[in-house]
């Protein structure tokens, strides 16, 4: 063999051990990425939010059928709560019979410290509501509802602002009855007035339920108890936006109450008051825009 072929033989021998290493080195690599990078099973909330208090079956059920508050998926391993869900049956053990602790955020991984198991023993809502009373329901705006501080148990006040109507006859025929059949000769169509009157309408009235938080029984005992603790989540994921109490009411009201609640919410735009316990209801003529200014302001603005 000569000189030349061994040169090119050790040349074949040296590229094809350089080879070997860099591919068993790219290979350690690439075995280290997806060790690192494992994917497991998972089940997340929906695109929207889970309520406080949402019961677990709803959601089996709902997964049962398709639907979309709890999706099925995967993520990496380093990402994923030690307690996440990762399998139907298991998903089935931890919600049945428990609600949700907290809100859970859109998307996020379900685990089972956010679902709990409520013991109490539920009263139904007719038993709470005194002999002569029934429950009414009313919605209000943030705004009108005192921003949702208004908790079962309190006592609230109901102002309305309605519009009133006036037919008033012209100055000549006053006293004098006109009927549409049979008007006076020569008289004039009767002006129509609209005054804005604010007054409050009902005071005091006790609030038997905000929202679903039901007011409670004052007799009964306090018994309850919880096996997790509160909602989670990951890094980087929002945490549902706590808006407060609802501001939908269920208020304590006689038969005559309820009529005249009904009627204000029915003709009018209804405010509440949020009252302390030593609250005691206090007569007010009610305003309109002459009485606004604490006086007369036909004649502070043109004088008497």
């Amino acid at each position: 063999m000569g000189r030349r072929a061994i040169v090119l033989l050790v040349a074949l021998v040296l590229a094809g051990v350089a080879a070997w290493a860099v591919w068993n080195f790219l290979q350690s690599v690439e075995q280290e990425a997806e060790a690192g990078q494992q994917q497991v099973d998972v089940f997340r909330a929906g695109d929207q939010n889970i309520q406080e208090g949402t019961q677990g079956d709803v959601l089996i059920s709902d997964f049962n059928a398709g639907g979309t508050l709890v999706q099925a998926g995967t993520d990496e391993i380093q990402d994923v709560p030690a307690d996440a869900i990762q399998t139907a049956d298991e998903l089935r053990e931890v919600l049945s019979g428990k609600v949700a602790a907290g809100p859970i955020s859109g998307n996020a991984v379900l685990t089972r410290s956010q679902w709990i198991e409520v013991t109490a023993d539920v009263i139904p809502l007719a038993e709470r509501i005194p002999s002569g009373k029934q429950a009414l329901t009313i919605g209000t705006s943030n705004l009108q509802g005192v921003n949702g501080f208004v908790e079962a148990g309190d006592r609230v006040n109901l102002i309305i602002t309605l519009e009133l109507r006036f037919d008033l006859l012209p100055e000549q025929f006053s006293g004098i009855a006109v009927t549409p059949e049979q008007p006076a000769e020569g008289a004039q169509e009767a002006e129509e007035v609209v005054v804005t009157y604010t007054r409050y309408v009902m005071q005091g009235i006790p609030v038997l339920a905000a929202g679903r938080e039901i007011r409670p029984d004052a007799d009964a005992p306090t018994e309850g108890s919880v096996d997790a603790t509160t909602a989670t989540t990951l890094p980087g994921e929002q945490q549902a936006e706590d808006t407060g109490n609802e501001t939908v009411f269920t208020l304590e009201v006689t038969p005559d109450q309820a009529e005249r609640i009904v009627y204000a919410v029915q003709n009018g735009t209804v405010w509440l008051t949020l009252v302390p316990e030593d609250f005691v209801e206090v007569e007010t003529p009610g305003v309109i825009i002459d009485t606004l200014f604490g006086g007369d302001l036909i004649e502070d603005i043109f004088g008497s």
